[in-house]
């Protein structure tokens, strides 16, 4: 940083100084033409320093730009290669094309952001921020978004088979048209029966096949277990306790 700033004040005085020696030059022709070596002179040094300026300033301009280019692929590929990364934060980075599937991203703020389409399966979202973030069409099979604030969010059609929303937050203005389901999602317990019904209501209910009873529920199958469509609801929920995936024994 000090580098470019000592480099930067350097070219500013350069250019004065080159500027200077330019305008005297033409000053000179004009009231001196009598004194053309001189002029002469003094105008080569100028130019020599604006066009050794420009030089200058491309090649620092070019140097910060492969500079940026390399950091932003040294955090693309730390992202991509992490397990785990408690609080991930967005913030001004390109994040396109990443997978986060099967990482831990507890706490993660994403408020926001535009995930459509991006693939979360199996990843540990608790806490997570999504207010406002477009989750359209987004892979969430098997996510944890427990305590996960989803104000404003949209999940048009996103894949929220198994996943977990125990204790999230979905106000009214979160969005689930088209959203595709399975009988083990599981929903917070501070939604009224009724107010669930009908949010769920433009929702896709596909088969889901339990392990450990071997059966297929179908979407009428899993509105006969509990009379709730795409799912269950906290305390019932099958595959989730705790926070924690309850996985099938043998």
């Amino acid at each position: 940083m000090w580098n470019h700033l000592l480099q930067l004040i350097l070219i500013g005085v350069l250019l004065v100084v080159g500027g200077a020696l330019a305008g005297r030059a033409w000053a000179m022709a004009v009231k001196e033409p009598e004194s053309e070596p001189r002029i002469e002179v003094l105008a080569g040094i100028g130019g020599g320093l604006v066009t050794g300026i420009a030089v200058g300033l491309s090649a620092l301009f070019l140097e910060q730009a492969i500079s940026a280019s390399q950091e932003r692929a040294t955090w693309r590929a730390s992202v991509e290669g992490a397990a785990s990364i408690p609080g991930f934060t967005v913030a001004d980075h390109d994040i396109e094309g990443i997978n986060f599937s099967g990482k831990s991203l507890r706490n993660a703020d994403f408020a926001g952001v535009r995930l459509q389409g991006f693939r979360f399966r199996d990843t540990d979202l608790t806490g997570a921020d999504f207010r406002g973030a477009d989750l359209s069409g987004a892979n969430l099979i098997g996510a944890n978004l427990q305590d996960a604030d989803l104000t404003g969010a949209r999940l048009n059609g996103a894949l929220l088979h198994s996943a977990n929303f125990a204790h999230a937050s979905l106000p009214g203005r979160a969005s689930f048209e088209g959203a595709l389901l399975n009988a083990r999602t599981c929903w917070p317990k501070g939604l009224e029966r009724d107010e669930l019904r009908d949010r769920l209501r433009d929702t896709k209910v596909q088969a889901y096949e339990d392990e450990q009873s071997g059966r297929t529920l179908t979407g009428h199958e899993d509105v006969e277990e509990d009379e709730l469509k795409g799912g269950q609801q906290v305390p019932d929920c099958t595959l989730w306790k705790n926070g924690l995936r309850v996985r099938p024994e043998g």
